[in-house]
């Protein structure tokens, strides 16, 4: 009786510890979209890129400071045009919440390496906000708000941390 008795408890523990980190089937299929879309970014899969991207376009705040904008969808080689440079960058700790139906808002800081003709931002770190939505069938990247963390750890990003 007294393993049966243990047997329960810790089902019971296992099951509430479950519960508290529960994700619904759209909370994590929008959290793939977006490691998905940094992936592609990462390897330079401009088509992929775009594929994400809602038809609508994008609602945009950047965390270099400018203004709120909206823009239209981007094609693969506009994309390639715009992103010129390379990156490496990585989602940490996503959280994503079902909003409404067909609407995911997923959070996440992203930290990595970018470089570009401008110039290499070798400790590149951002909060991201981004609203996912359900469109034509699939998720789709709809809006989404940067801003820049400052001295956001101790850790110094360099380029080795995301190669495998």
């Amino acid at each position: 009786m007294r393993i049966i008795t243990q047997i329960v408890c810790v089902s019971f523990l296992i099951l509430l510890s479950a519960g508290a980190y529960a994700q619904t089937a759209a909370e994590n299929e929008a959290a793939a979209v977006i490691e998905k879309y940094w992936q592609a970014r990462n390897d330079q899969d401009f088509k992929t890129q775009a594929a994400l991207g809602s038809e609508k376009g994008t609602l945009d705040a950047n965390s270099d400071g400018s203004f709120f904008r909206s823009s239209s969808r981007a094609t693969a080689e506009q994309l390639e045009e715009q992103l010129a440079g390379s990156q490496s960058t990585k989602v940490y700790y996503p959280e994503a919440t079902e909003l409404g139906d067909g609407v995911v808002m997923v959070r996440y800081y992203l930290e990595g390496v970018v470089e570009s003709p401008a110039g290499t931002v070798p400790n590149y770190r951002t909060r991201v906000t981004t609203a996912v939505v359900k469109e034509s069938g699939g998720w789709k990247i709809r809006a989404w708000h940067f801003s820049p963390l400052h001295d956001g750890g101790r850790h110094l990003t360099s380029k080795t941390d995301f190669e495998d």
